[in-house]
């Protein structure tokens, strides 16, 4: 059943029903937005997304585009690092748009947060303006891609990275239909897409970004959040210790390379529609 909501409307229908408790958790949308945005800063998505940007090792503050910002979770766990943040989104909403984004900011205490209202096709900052531009789970929702991507490579000094995480991902048409069908908020709202790999990987490279790292749907926590990495390897070592032996299984699931193999043919196997991919990029050209 469509409901044909508006997206805040949608958050709020969400969260009165009870049987989407842990939906509303998981996607950081509490009514408690600093609560929220403080469990995203600890969670281990977010510390791989610090690691992987090394944001922890930079002897500078860094200018953040955080694109497609929402609620501001993810700019306040950047500011709160130290960071100056620009959070677009063209949702103004105070609940779960810009206006709880512009809440946050006035909590960081070294970096900053200021708020944008802008569509990712046409933003509002001079060429070269950025060190970084994270993009969470907003790819899929660019009214064009090309373009969206064109501008985030227009605004990134050259150099600069581009982390898009949490994509969706789909092999076919059919894949997409049934992803669409099967997704509670485009079901209430709307508004929810997914590319296949070679769409995403083309459009980057057409944008002058060259892919430093593709991860697939099991490779890292950013993408198979909720479930937490030792939650992952136990559901690896739960069937080990029946074959093995507990204390064989232990062992065994140390090794590095083998949680490597684990998570790789984990994503080899898993191809359900929507699943989740993430790109780290370099900007090598302008667009």
């Amino acid at each position: 059943m469509t409901y044909n909501l508006t997206y805040e409307e949608s958050i709020q229908w969400i969260r009165n029903q009870s049987e989407h408790k842990e939906l509303v958790k998981f996607c950081y949308l509490d009514t408690d937005n600093l609560a929220a945005a403080k469990r995203f800063s600890l969670s281990e998505e977010f510390i791989e997304v610090a690691n992987l940007l090394k944001l922890n090792n930079s002897p500078h503050k860094l200018k953040i585009l955080d694109l497609g910002c929402g609620n501001g979770i993810a700019s306040y766990a950047f500011a709160s690092l130290g960071h100056d943040v620009s959070s677009v989104d063209p949702h103004l909403s105070e609940d779960v748009g810009l206006g709880a984004t512009a809440r946050l900011a006035s909590t960081i205490k070294n970096g900053s947060i200021e708020t944008f209202q802008a569509f990712a096709e046409l933003l509002p900052f001079p060429d070269s303006t950025f060190d970084i531009v994270y993009v969470r789970q907003a790819l899929h929702h660019f009214y064009s891609l090309p373009k969206g991507l064109a501008e985030c490579s227009r605004v990134l000094k050259p150099k600069g990275l581009l982390l898009a995480t949490r994509e969706h991902v789909v092999d076919n048409d059919k894949q997409l239909k049934i992803f669409l069908e099967n997704h509670i908020f485009h079901r209430i709202n709307g508004g929810e897409n997914a590319y296949t790999l070679n769409v995403y990987i083309s459009n980057f490279k057409n944008s002058g970004f060259k892919i430093l790292k593709n991860f697939t749907a099991f490779s890292t926590v950013i993408n198979h959040f909720p479930t937490s990495n030792i939650e992952l390897m136990d559901y690896l070592f739960q069937p080990l210790k029946k074959i093995l032996g507990k204390k064989i299984a232990s062992v065994i699931i140390k090794f590095y390379p083998i949680e490597i193999l684990y998570r790789y043919l984990l994503s080899y196997f898993y191809k359900y529609p929507g699943r989740l991919y993430s790109f780290l990029c370099i900007k090598e050209k302008n667009s």
